[in-house]
């Protein structure tokens, strides 16, 4: 389970929570760019679990209340603390495709993200991807919002 800096990372399928795997990314999300973030990881869940119908949960342990951030596809929940600054963020394929070929939709919750699984015939990859950072940093809210990208 990955401890945050603002709690522990929970996933649940259906209200039920499952284990899932954490790979560390580059703390630089864009090579060329000088953002860095001081944690980033991909959090990845056995799609054998998965059927159409459920929803996944990405809940992180806390009382600080998520804001709706992202753009085109992203989706991302953002924690903020006068300390750190915290997103988890996923890519809502519904802006790109057809209600008729929709595999999943994301929705930021009070405290992380929810994805309803509509098709599973349409899922090639489901990634979703955490980052923080100090807000001492020189422009931690761009540098975590990238971080946060499951694709860069």
């Amino acid at each position: 389970m990955l401890q945050t800096p603002l709690g522990l990372l929970y996933v649940y399928i259906n209200n039920e929570q499952v284990k899932y795997n954490i790979s560390e990314l580059p703390l630089k999300p864009i090579e060329i760019s000088n953002y860095k973030v001081d944690a980033r990881y991909m959090i990845e869940i056995d799609k054998s679990q998965v059927k159409s119908g459920d929803i996944i949960t990405f809940m992180i342990d806390t009382n600080i209340i998520a804001e709706v951030d992202g753009g085109d596809c992203l989706v991302e929940a953002m924690f903020e603390s006068d300390d750190l600054y915290l997103a988890i963020g996923g890519y809502d394929i519904n802006y790109h495709k057809s209600q008729s070929n929709s595999a999943y939709s994301f929705s930021v919750i009070k405290n992380g993200l929810e994805a309803e699984i509509i098709d599973l015939q349409y899922i090639d990859d489901f990634r979703v991807a955490i980052a923080w950072s100090d807000t001492n940093k020189e422009d931690y809210y761009t540098a975590v919002w990238f971080a946060a990208d499951p694709y860069i």
